[in-house]
């Protein structure tokens, strides 16, 4: 091949290349570069060519990158040259990207220059994240088999035991009927039997399969609805609720599962309420979503969560409570994870705050 043909093929090599080549010289300033490089960074070549490499680094690289140069010139001791790493760029917009680059040095008449290739690593970073999530969600859902299966069988001899216990506890009740402490004392005993079970129940409900049974709901309507039956229970109870909704909020859902996580942050909020407060629930479709998504906010007057507990609330077995078993919000979790959305801790003024989120034709 004659010299042209040889600078013709190279030029073609540059221009068809999928990865971005840049080369520079021995002070960062970019001699040469593809087209491949507007695409990556969105500057044009002619933006590129004299200007030194360090525009396409975030700081504190950008800064430091002429010291890198100088260190290699003096002590010949390369951190990149000839080794392929990931590193971050910044586009033209600002925004960050992960690039793989490899950088080579050439020496042509006494000159040296550095030539590096760039590979966006964006959607293979994307695709090995989701790998490690489904890897870490197998994991989960066979340890939670494995504790469920378990559970079960704990849940149905214990179920076997308490009756048994609670039988004799009510025997025993009619024989100690004008023996007010000792009464008092199996009351108690039945409180404890109640949580011990109920305890049992949790961590079953915690670990056991999640199916989905689904129906068109409006959410609003489902907070009003759960509210009512946790006054049932209580009876009157000096918290307020205010349910805000411009127009019917529907969504696809499982109606027993969603109420049973709307249930549990509305009796967390009453726990941390004082008398007088209101809890305020805001249902709404959030414009902004890349989803097309329902949105309920749950908000109380409490006095909030530290950084700890935003932190950890939604692990199990974690709570600040003196009974309970920490399983509560774990479930809420799984249950929202099932539906294919998200609960997470807001930032209000005051208080604290849970923000769920569901597709609505998930």
């Amino acid at each position: 091949m004659t010299s042209d043909q040889n600078e013709a093929l190279l030029t073609a090599v540059l221009k068809t290349a999928i990865d971005a080549i840049i080369t520079i010289d021995d002070r960062g300033v970019i001699q040469q570069a593809n087209h491949a490089v507007e695409k990556l960074f969105g500057y044009s070549v002619e933006e590129v060519i004299g200007k030194n490499i360090s525009m396409l680094m975030p700081e504190p690289d950008r800064s430091r990158h002429d010291d890198y140069l100088r260190g290699y010139k003096e002590t010949r001791q390369a951190a990149i040259i000839g080794v392929g790493r990931e590193v971050t760029g910044q586009r033209k917009d600002g925004s960050l990207i992960p690039v793989d680059l490899a950088v080579s040095e050439i020496n042509i008449e006494g000159r040296t220059l550095f030539a590096g290739i760039l590979r966006d690593m964006t959607q293979r970073n994307r695709v090995e994240a989701d790998l490690k999530d489904a890897e870490q969600k197998i994991i989960q859902s066979e340890r939670l088999a494995a504790i469920g299966q378990m559970m079960t069988g704990i849940a149905h001899e214990s179920r076997n035991a308490l009756q048994r216990s609670r039988a004799c506890l009510d025997m025993l009740e009619l024989d100690l009927e004008a023996h007010d402490e000792q009464k008092d004392l199996v009351q108690r005993t039945r409180f404890a039997l109640l949580e011990l079970q109920t305890l049992y129940e949790e961590v079953r409900s915690y670990a056991a399969p999640i199916v989905l049974e689904k129906s068109i709901e409006n959410v609003d309507e489902l907070c009003s609805e759960v509210w009512g039956k946790i006054l049932e229970e209580r009876g009157a109870t000096p918290i307020s609720l205010r349910v805000e909704a411009e127009d019917p909020v529907p969504c696809k859902l499982d109606k027993y599962r969603i109420c049973q996580v709307i249930r549990n942050v509305f009796e967390n909020a009453i726990a941390v309420s004082k008398p007088g407060s209101t809890i305020t629930v805001v249902c709404a479709k959030p414009k902004l979503s890349a989803r097309e998504c329902v949105q309920i906010r749950i908000m109380d007057e409490g006095p909030g969560l530290d950084k700890v507990q935003r932190e950890r609330i939604f692990e199990p077995f974690f709570t600040t409570k003196t009974k309970g078993t920490g399983l509560g919000m774990a479930i809420c979790q799984r249950i929202i994870d099932a539906h294919g959305g998200s609960i997470s801790i807001g930032t209000p003024k005051v208080g604290a705050e849970i923000v769920i989120e569901i597709p609505c034709g998930a």
